[in-house]
C-alpha cells in the first residue's frame, strides 16, 4: 500500500470535509459530526455547535483560517485517514486545563499529536505507525523541542483516537504525566 501523508491546506478544505462527511465514521454514525473540533472549542462553543452541518461549517472556518493543522492520508486519489497535530498552544482545550501544562507555555516548543482517524477499512494496516513517523521527523525540522501526544488510559475504550500507548512507546515516547483518564506521553527531539 503506497501512502501519501499531506500537511492540510486550505485549499484541501473540501478533501477534509469530504473524508469526514462520507468516510471516517461509517461503521459509527453516531460520531460522524466530530469534524475534529473537541481540539479547538472552548467549552462555551461546544454548545453552540451541536449539529453536523454547525461543526462541519465550523471546521471549514477552522481550515481556512490556519487553525486546524494536521495531515490527510491518501491512498491513490482515496482520502483513508487523518491527524490532527500541531502546535500545543493552539489547542485551546489543553490550555484551558492545567492539568495539560508541562513545561512550556510558548508557541514552538511542543507539538501535539491530538488525533488520528484511520478510515475502518485500512484500520490496522501501519498507517498510524507511518503518521507517527512523519509527525515526529516534521516536528523536529520545524523546530520543535518535544512531541506529546494523550493516549486514553483505559485500553478498552472502542475508539482509541488519541492513539494507543503501545504506538507511542514503539516510537520513543515515555510516560512523562498521567492524569485522570490519560497519559501525556512525550518524546524529546
Amino acid at each position: 500500500m503506497e501512502l501519501r501523508i499531506q500537511k492540510l491546506t486550505k485549499e484541501m478544505s473540501g478533501d477534509y470535509l469530504s473524508y469526514f462527511d462520507y468516510v471516517a465514521f461509517t461503521d459509527h454514525e453516531e460520531w460522524s459530526a466530530c469534524y475534529c473540533l473537541e481540539s479547538h472549542l472552548k467549552k462555551e462553543e461546544e454548545e453552540r455547535y451541536k449539529t453536523k452541518e454547525e461543526r462541519r461549517q465550523k471546521a471549514k472556518v477552522l481550515i481556512e483560517n490556519g487553525t486546524m493543522q494536521g495531515y490527510l492520508i491518501y491512498e491513490n486519489e482515496n482520502i483513508v485517514g487523518w491527524c490532527n497535530t500541531g502546535d500545543k498552544m493552539n489547542y485551546i482545550p489543553i490550555c484551558e486545563n492545567e492539568e495539560f501544562i508541562t513545561d512550556y507555555r510558548e508557541k514552538g516548543k511542543i507539538k501535539v499529536l491530538y488525533c488520528i482517524d484511520i478510515a475502518p477499512s485500512y484500520r490496522g494496516k501501519g498507517i498510524a505507525n507511518q503518521i507517527m513517523k512523519k509527525v515526529c521527523e516534521d516536528a523536529k525540522v520545524e523546530g520543535y523541542l518535544i512531541v506529546e501526544g494523550f493516549p486514553f488510559k483505559d485500553t478498552n475504550l472502542p475508539y482509541q483516537y488519541r492513539g494507543p500507548i503501545h504506538l507511542y512507546e514503539k516510537h520513543g515516547f515515555e510516560k512523562h504525566k498521567e492524569g485522570p483518564w490519560y497519559y501525556i506521553m512525550r518524546k524529546e527531539l
